[in-house]
């Protein structure tokens, strides 16, 4: 800008400018500093996150650049390291002394989750920068001898690109090479450890060739009606990661939550469907019944079943939940049920569906959490003599393809032939293909489950069937 003085705000002049404290998140600061001094690796998981500057106390501030400085030089990273390291900078009484130091750790007791306490100091970071900076601008607005055209222009290029470079991932490839040894690290200790590394999916031959659901996948299950998109969403990919732990998201916008409620207690009773529909429910069912109750109110299950759910909806309801460590999948049922976003309304319908599933995408990637959408195919495959769904076989399916990690379509040809057979004429009765159309990191190919329809339930294929198995590349009719 030319003829122009710029006013820098500060933190006091904003929270005099408009009574109120900037965004901060101290007690979030405190968990984060005490965090580091507990755990030596701490620092590699929220340096790609936060940088000094972040954090609002100056005291945290020196305490964090001095962290950063004992990881730079490969020196342990504890409460005495941490302290001499300040005391030889002379700034230990600045901060508050050693008893503040001590203070911080005993407010955590691990560094669990401290990539998500991380993103929590960032985010208020990001909020009082935005109110700095646009102060400025507010206050070069009034001015009578600014080029406010030439300032507009300065508006876009360098106050809302200084946003966002700050709130960048940029990282030396030292940090992101100590990240990639941890990683391959853990894998291996759950793997000795008889673990599955990311989300179990509840076959145990998809685990062996994904390793689970890994956080920030986009997971897209795509099927025509009926194919049973909705129980295998419920009992491999809700129900078996909540059995082990996992707290599971489901966006339910096809049935409501009592529905899926039922489907849950007839899956995990191994009760007849018919049954409980014609209020026919013998001893033995409510038995089973009140059974799965007592199981199932214990796990981890969140189901969302509101209407005109949007993608905006679903992010931030997702954020939140994994701020409150409640969330470690998502399920969303389906995706040509999500509202387009508001805007939208002169585009097409593909146009739309990019952005939605562009949306999930970014949502799976910053919450950290894979992502499992359901999605209808169209009819093309109905007309074909083969009835193995195809990528071409998704609706829209150019953006969903792209976006996607993982593409699964799963698919019965009893469906269409009840007395189809592989190509060596062993029966595909209850027999349902996984197949694996697309994988972004791995091997595509097709998984055989077991399916009893009555029962919604799924299972791995060799578990119960000990004859040799089924031919999944070719199938035909009798």
């Amino acid at each position: 800008m030319k003829n122009q003085s710029t006013t820098n705000f500060n933190i006091e002049q904003i929270n005099s400018a408009y009574g109120k404290l900037p965004p901060q998140a101290i007690d979030v600061e405190v968990v984060v500093l005490g965090a580091l001094m507990l755990e030596r690796d701490a620092i590699y998981k929220v340096s790609p996150i936060i940088s000094t500057e972040a954090f609002y106390k100056e005291e945290h501030q020196i305490i964090f650049e001095t962290v950063s400085e004992l990881s730079a030089g490969n020196h342990n990273i504890d409460l005495l390291t941490v302290t001499q390291r300040l005391k030889d900078k002379n700034v230990l009484d600045k901060i508050g002394g050693p008893g503040y130091i001590t203070e911080l750790t005993r407010h955590v007791s691990s560094a669990a989750h401290i990539e998500q306490h991380a993103r929590i100091i960032q985010d208020k970071f990001i909020q009082r920068e935005m109110v700095r900076l646009f102060s400025e601008l507010i206050n070069e607005a009034y001015k009578d001898d600014t080029d406010h055209l030439e300032m507009m222009y300065a508006a876009h290029t360098q106050t809302i690109d200084n946003l966002i470079a700050g709130s960048a991932g940029m990282m030396h490839i030292r940090d992101i090479l100590k990240l990639t040894t941890e990683d391959i690290q853990e894998r291996q200790r759950q793997v000795l450890a008889g673990e599955t590394a990311g989300v179990t999916t509840g076959l145990a031959d998809l685990d062996r060739l994904n390793s689970g659901w890994q956080p920030g996948d986009l997971i897209v299950i795509a099927a025509r009606p009926s194919m049973g998109k909705t129980a295998i969403a419920l009992n491999l990919f809700t129900k078996a990661p909540a059995m082990h732990g996992k707290k599971v998201c489901m966006f339910s916008l096809e049935m409501e939550n009592i529905k899926l409620s039922q489907r849950l207690i007839l899956s995990y009773g191994g009760i007849e469907r018919n049954n409980l529909k014609s209020g026919k429910m013998t001893d033995g069912d409510w038995k089973a019944y009140n059974s799965a109750l007592h199981d199932l109110e214990n796990l981890p299950i969140y189901i969302d079943d509101t209407a005109a759910t949007t993608i905006k909806y679903i992010d931030a309801v997702v954020r939140n939940k994994v701020r409150k460590n409640e969330c470690d999948l998502v399920v969303i049922d389906y995706l040509q049920l999500v509202e387009s976003p508001s805007g939208y309304g002169n585009k097409n319908r593909e146009r739309e569906v990019a952005e939605i599933s562009r949306g999930l995408k970014k949502t799976a990637k910053t919450a950290g959490v894979p992502v499992i959408l359901l999605a209808q195919l169209n009819r093309a495959l109905e007309n074909r003599d083969d009835k193995k769904p195809r990528l071409a076989d998704l609706r829209e399916s150019g953006a969903i393809e792209q976006d996607a990690d993982i593409v699964i379509f799963p698919w019965r040809p009893c469906y269409y032939d009840a007395d189809a057979t592989d190509s060596a004429g062993t029966s595909l009765m209850n027999v349902m293909f996984l197949e694996i159309a697309k994988y972004r990191e791995g091997k595509v190919g097709t998984i055989l489950a077991k399916h009893n329809e009555d029962l919604t339930q799924f299972f791995d294929y060799n578990n119960f069937n000990q004859q040799e198995p089924v031919d999944p590349n070719g199938w035909m009719n009798k």
